[in-house]
C-alpha cells in the first residue's frame, strides 16, 4: 500500500491541501500520514534555584500542544467524511522537532512515496512564495513533495503539465507522474521550451519518447520561448486550465527562477496551480 505524508499546522491553507491528499490517496489506494510538530521553547534553569521544575514545564508544554492537536483531528476526520473519503486511512501522529527534520526521519522509517504541504502564496523570495517549511521539506528529501497554493480549489486532475528538457534522468519522475494520472484518468502534457535548442534535436528526442511511452495519455508541446522559459510555462499552464504541474528540481537556480518571478502571471499562477516537485534522478 502506498504511503502519502501530510504535515499541518491545522491552519484553512492546511486544511485545503488535505483535499489534494484525500483525493490522490484514494485514487491511488494509499494511507495519509497527517503530522503535526511542533517545538519546545528553549528555557533557562539558571535562575531560582529550581531546575527540576523545567521538566514539569517542558511537560506542561508538550500536553498542551497535545490537546490542541487531539482537537483539530477531529475536523481533519469531518472533512473526509463530508468529502464521501472516510474510509482512507489516516494515520496521525505528533512530534516535536523542526518540521523538515522531523519529515526526513518520517519519509524514511514510513517508506512514505509522496509529501502534500498547503503552501501560504505569498510574492517575494522563494521561502516567502511557497512557505520556509515546504522549502526545507523539498530541500531535505528526495521524494516528491505536492506543494498546494491557498487559491488552489480541488475540482478534480483532468489535465497536468510535466516540464522536461527531455533528459533520460527525467523518465523516473514522469513515470511516477503517470501512476498518479492512470489512476485518476488525467492527461498530461509534456511541455517544453524551445530555449537555445537544435529544433531538429528537439524533435528526434520528442518521437523517441512518444515511442517509449506511445501507450500512455499524454501529448508532446514544444513552446517558443516568450521572455523567458519560466514564463512561458506559466502562460501555457493558466491559458490551458491545467490542474497541476510536475517540475523536475534539476538546480537550485532553475527553480528559484520558477517561483521568484514577479511577472503577474506567474503570481497568479503560483497562487492557484498545486506543483509536483521531483528530484532528478541521481
Amino acid at each position: 500500500m502506498r504511503a502519502i505524508l501530510f504535515p499541518t499546522d491545522f491552519s484553512d491553507i492546511a486544511n485545503n491541501a488535505f483535499l489534494y491528499a484525500l483525493h490522490i490517496a484514494k485514487s491511488i489506494d494509499a494511507k495519509i500520514y497527517v503530522l503535526y510538530t511542533y517545538l519546545e521553547p528553549v528555557l533557562s534553569a539558571t535562575h531560582g534555584g529550581q531546575p527540576e521544575l523545567l521538566g514539569e514545564v517542558y511537560q506542561t508544554i508538550e500536553l498542551n500542544q497535545f490537546e490542541i492537536y487531539k482537537k483539530k483531528t477531529q475536523a481533519l476526520r469531518a472533512i473526509a467524511a463530508e468529502g464521501g473519503m472516510a474510509d482512507v486511512e489516516l494515520v496521525f501522529l505528533f512530534e516535536e522537532g523542526p518540521v523538515a527534520a522531523v519529515v526526513k526521519k518520517i519519509v524514511d522509517r514510513e517508506k512514505i512515496h509522496v509529501v502534500v504541504m498547503g503552501t501560504h502564496g505569498e510574492s517575494g523570495f522563494l521561502s516567502k512564495l511557497i512557505g520556509t517549511n515546504t522549502v526545507n521539506v523539498i530541500k531535505s528529501i528526495q521524494n516528491p513533495v505536492l506543494a498546494v497554493p491557498p487559491h488552489a480549489k480541488y475540482q478534480g486532475i483532468n489535465r497536468a503539465v510535466f516540464t522536461t528538457l527531455f533528459r533520460e534522468k527525467d523518465k523516473s519522475a514522469l513515470r511516477e507522474m503517470l501512476i498518479m494520472s492512470n489512476a485518476i484518468d488525467a492527461k498530461i502534457d509534456c511541455v517544453h521550451v524551445l530555449h537555445n535548442r537544435n529544433v531538429a534535436d528537439v524533435l528526434l528526442q520528442t518521437e523517441a519518447w512518444q515511442q517509449e511511452f506511445k501507450d500512455e495519455n499524454i501529448e508532446y508541446i514544444l513552446l517558443d520561448e516568450v521572455e523567458s522559459v519560466e514564463n512561458t510555462i506559466a502562460n501555457y499552464i493558466l491559458e490551458n486550465n491545467i490542474d497541476i504541474m510536475g517540475v523536475v528540481k534539476r538546480n537550485r537556480s532553475f527553480f528559484d527562477r520558477l517561483f521568484n518571478s514577479s511577472i503577474s502571471n506567474n503570481l497568479a499562477f503560483h497562487s492557484k496551480v498545486p506543483i509536483l516537485v521531483f528530484h532528478e534522478e541521481k
